[in-house]
Order: C-alpha cells, then sequence, then structure tokens
C-alpha cells in the first residue's frame, strides 16, 4: 500500500474566492461551536451522549478532531473537488432536513440533533458547492460522524441487552470446545468454580464502532480501490466482534479480571489485535484488486471559464448567507422550558396490604439493569403464612433522553437464569396483558409478570426520543411506568398453577389497598 501522493492542482481560486471560503468556514464554526464546546442555552439539554459514549467509549470531540485532521491531509484532493460543478438541486435533499433539524435541536437543547444537523448540512454544502466529487472525496470522515452519532437511551437498550445474551452465549460455546464446562444463564457464564456476570460495557458495540471509525480513517488516508475500501469497511464489524469474544473469554479465564489495570490492558492488547487482523485483511484485498491509485474514472466538469468562476462565487455567497443565518438562529432562537409541574411524589405501597405483609425493601441490582434508568422506584419483598412475592415499580418521567425504563431485563428479577417460558397473561381490565416468565435459578424457579403503562410501541418511543419530542410541547405529560411481580414456583405439578394464583391474589390486594404514583 501506497501512501497518497497527489500533485498540486493547477486550478486556482481568486482572492474573492478565497475569502468567501474563509467567512464560509468562520460562520461555519461559530453556527455549530456547541458541538464542540458542549455548551447549550437550554435548561434541558440530555446527557444521553454521556450515556451512549460510556457504552461505546468514543469521545464525540475526538472524532471531530479526527476529521479534521483527515481533512488536512487529504486537503489537495478535496481542492481539486472543489473545482467541480456543484449540484444544487440534489443539495437541497441534506441542506433542508439539516437545517430543520438545526432549528429544532436548538429549540430542544439536544446536542445529539444539531450533531446529525451539522453531517446533513456539512454533506449538503458541499454538494451544492461542488457535486458528486466533493461529496465523495469527504465521504468516509462523514460517515465517522455518522457512527458517532449519539444513541437515544430507549435504543441502546434494545441494542445492549441482546448484544449482552448473544455474547455470553458465544462466550459459553467457545469455553466447551475447549473443553471447559460452562453454561449460559441470560448474561451470566457459570463454571464449576465459579460464575461471571457478562456486563454492558463488555459488549461489541463500542469495539465495532472504534474498529469502523479506523478502517474509514484508513481507506481515507490511502489510494485504494473502491471495492478494496469497502469490502475493508464492511470487515472490521465482524473483526471486531470476533475479538471482542476472544477478549472477554480472556477475562473469564483471568483470575485477576476484577483488576482496572489488567482489564484495561487486556482492552489495549486485544484492541491492537483487531488493528492487526484488519492491516491482514488490508493486504489480502490488495492482492485481489489492482489499485489504480483511488482514481475512479468519470467524466470532469472542471470550472474553465470566467462565467462559471463567477457561479462559484455566487454559490460561495449562498452559503455563507445559510451559514451566517444558522448562527444567529442559534443566539436567538426560543428555547423550550418545561410547565411548572406539580409536587414530585414517589411511588409508595403500604406494609400491609390486606393480608400481605412487608418484610423487606430490596436492593437494586445495578450491575443487572445497567442501562435501564427510572426517575423513581419501588422494590419490596411481602409475605403471607409461608408464600412471598417480591413487586418492582420503576417510573420514569420522561424529563430527561438519557433514561429510558424500556427493556426486556425488567421481566427478570435481579438475574435471568434459564428461560423456561414466556407467555402472555390477562390480568384483567385494569392492567390488560402482561408477559409472563419463567425461569430457573438452580436453587429454585421463579414466575414473573411484568407489564407497562403510559408506553407506546418502542418504534414510537424510539422517535420520540429521536427527537426529543418528550422535550417539546409534544410532550406526553403521564409518565413511563413498569411493574413485575415476582414469586417462587415450586417443583411439583400444580406449581406453576399455584405460583399464577399466588400473583393475582397479590395483585387483587394491592388494587384493593391503592398504590402511590410519582407525579
Amino acid at each position: 500500500m501506497t501512501f497518497e501522493s497527489t500533485e498540486t492542482s493547477s486550478l486556482t481560486t481568486s482572492r474573492k474566492e478565497q475569502a468567501l471560503l474563509v467567512l464560509l468556514l468562520i460562520f461555519a464554526a461559530l453556527a455549530f461551536h456547541p458541538l464542540v464546546t458542549g455548551e447549550t442555552e437550554s435548561d434541558f439539554m440530555p446527557t444521553v451522549i454521556e450515556a451512549f459514549f460510556s457504552v461505546s467509549g468514543i469521545s464525540p470531540q475526538f472524532c471531530y478532531v479526527l476529521v479534521t485532521g483527515l481533512f488536512f491531509i487529504r486537503r489537495k484532493d478535496i481542492a481539486t473537488a472543489y473545482h467541480e460543478a456543484g449540484e444544487p438541486w440534489s443539495a437541497m435533499l441534506f441542506l433542508l432536513p439539516g437545517i430543520c433539524l438545526f432549528l429544532w435541536g436548538h429549540f430542544v437543547g439536544a446536542m445529539d440533533i444539531i450533531h446529525v444537523s451539522f453531517i446533513l448540512v456539512g454533506f449538503g454544502a458541499a454538494r451544492y458547492l461542488s457535486g458528486k466529487k466533493l461529496t465523495r472525496a469527504i465521504l468516509p470522515p462523514a460517515l465517522i460522524l455518522v457512527l458517532a452519532t449519539p444513541l437515544p437511551a430507549v435504543l441502546i437498550n434494545q441494542l445492549i441487552f441482546p448484544m449482552q445474551l448473544r455474547d455470553t452465549a458465544n462466550s459459553v460455546w467457545l469455553l466447551n470446545a475447549i473443553g471447559i464446562p460452562s453454561l449460559a444463564k441470560g448474561d451470566i457464564i457459570s463454571m464449576a468454580e465459579n460464575s461471571t456476570r457478562f456486563a454492558e460495557s463488555c459488549t461489541a458495540l463500542g469495539f465495532i464502532i472504534w474498529l469502523t471509525i479506523f478502517a474509514l480513517a484508513y481507506v481515507y488516508l490511502f489510494r485504494i480501490t473502491r471495492w478494496h475500501a469497502v469490502l475493508l469497511v464492511l470487515s472490521a464489524p465482524f473483526i471486531a466482534y470476533a475479538v471482542n469474544i476472544l477478549r472477554a473469554f480472556s477475562l473469564v479465564l483471568n483470575p485477576a479480571m476484577e483488576v482496572l489495570s489488567i482489564h484495561t490492558f487486556q482492552g489495549v492488547l486485544f484492541f491492537l489485535i483487531g488493528f492487526s487482523l484488519l492491516y491482514a485483511v488490508d493486504n489480502v484485498l490488495m492482492r485481489s484488486f489492482a489499485n489504480d491509485d483511488g482514481e475512479h474514472k468519470e467524466e470532469s466538469d472542471l470550472l474553465d471559464n470566467d462565467a462559471v468562476v463567477r457561479h462559484k462565487q455566487g454559490e460561495l455567497y449562498v452559503l455563507v448567507c445559510i451559514f451566517a443565518a444558522l448562527f444567529i438562529a442559534s443566539l436567538t432562537i426560543p428555547k423550550w422550558r418545561a410547565p411548572p409541574v406539580k409536587a414530585y411524589t414517589a411511588i409508595s405501597l403500604a406494609d400491609e396490604l390486606g393480608e400481605w405483609q412487608l418484610t423487606a425493601t430490596l436492593p437494586i441490582n445495578h450491575a443487572f439493569i445497567g442501562s435501564v434508568r427510572y426517575s423513581s422506584r419501588l422494590y419490596r419483598d411481602y409475605s403471607r403464612d409461608k408464600e412471598h412475592v417480591s413487586i418492582f415499580i420503576g417510573s420514569d418521567d420522561r424529563l430527561r433522553r438519557d433514561r429510558s425504563l424500556l427493556s426486556d431485563k425488567n421481566g427478570y428479577q435481579d438475574a435471568i437464569g434459564l428461560e423456561l417460558e414466556r407467555s402472555t397473561v390477562d390480568l384483567g381490565p385494569d392492567i390488560g396483558h402482561a408477559v409472563a416468565i419463567v425461569t430457573d435459578h438452580g436453587t429454585q424457579r421463579m414466575l414473573t409478570y411484568h407489564w407497562y403503562e403510559g408506553v407506546d410501541s418502542t418504534a414510537k418511543e424510539i422517535l420520540y426520543a429521536l427527537l426529543a419530542l418528550d422535550q417539546s410541547p409534544f410532550r406526553r405529560e403521564k409518565p413511563a411506568r413498569v411493574t413485575r411481580l415476582a414469586t417462587y414456583v415450586e417443583l411439583t405439578p400444580e406449581g406453576l398453577m399455584l405460583a399464577d394464583r399466588r400473583l393475582r391474589r397479590f395483585l387483587r390486594e394491592m388494587n384493593m389497598s391503592g398504590t402511590q404514583k410519582a407525579g
């Protein structure tokens, strides 16, 4: 592989064009400066960015610096592509939604929405100014910023938990393959001598994003064929996933896995292994695809006359005005303020629910719930004679986008175990349908019922989170709420039926006593 060697373009720009370009960059930097400084004037700035990057391990500021560096390295290619004719109509497909998201992001104080608008507006401006060649020249850095886009908490919950289960199962398969008997119990790897929880931070999500970003930077720095670049970038997630499984495998076998320095060293070591494998794939692809120095033969539309040059200056004037207007809008657009709410009331239950007596207030297993968050919660144990029922109630006031209670983890009490049965049960007109799950934890079996109130479909919840609609005039005032009932299942033919009756009796007593809700 050869590092790029670009001849200086014979095309030059006038002083007027250069001044307009500098002015364009200044107004663009002013309009989108909160992306680097992290500042916002909204009282409801979501910390969803921190929630996402705590899982993926990527700093958004780092990605902006990386992209700036890549642009500097390939500045001659960008300068050459700049002299192509623009495509104003196709540029509107990016500019218009980008501008709308910019205004909306400032209105609701959502930095992640402004981040997406920056990608769209920047890509649209490049297409408006210089058409396909310039947008193709900046495509890998643009994709890097796409990968750095923070995800809302509700979407993280839908991704992380299935990845935990899949990674745990794959790690167990690898352990058994080398002769170490083990069993996957949800997110727990159970072996003869010990058990290990596969934590959210150990999932492959962060490593996949990191290695794909490096693959994009790699193909941008070096001149390779288009298919070579595409296949190399597509291979990065698969390499990252495989290496992450090996990393998790080593952590399970490492007796000092709880030591932070060892854990960090293993992360660095396996990242180097992943990058080395990416380089090996690059060498294989290099032998399969002839190197054409990255030049894709296509019809050129270079600007070579004064009339077209004046047209280019006109496009620069338009873009300068757009970015200047965005800067002014960022300073003047009104910020949404949530209406005053009544005094917050925590969820509570009486110590006596009919014949059921409170026996314990249980602690939350934070290692298990991970990224699932509640604005208020209650976790208690009740007994009647020799019967026991646990109840968990979680509520979300929808004021913060880094918090979401929507997750399949709500169906399990502290641990997943071996899931034996999943079904839907009808709990009456007041509640409707609930999800019933039977699990085996080795020493006992558990039956849980859980249901949501004030929660729409997962797709609608994701849409509301992506657009920050609950931090806007479209806010849903009713808080989201999840309730879980859990009890033991006797190992007898009628054990499941008795457990079902126990939960239903407890639910009737609870409804008769009344539950004080948040809000």
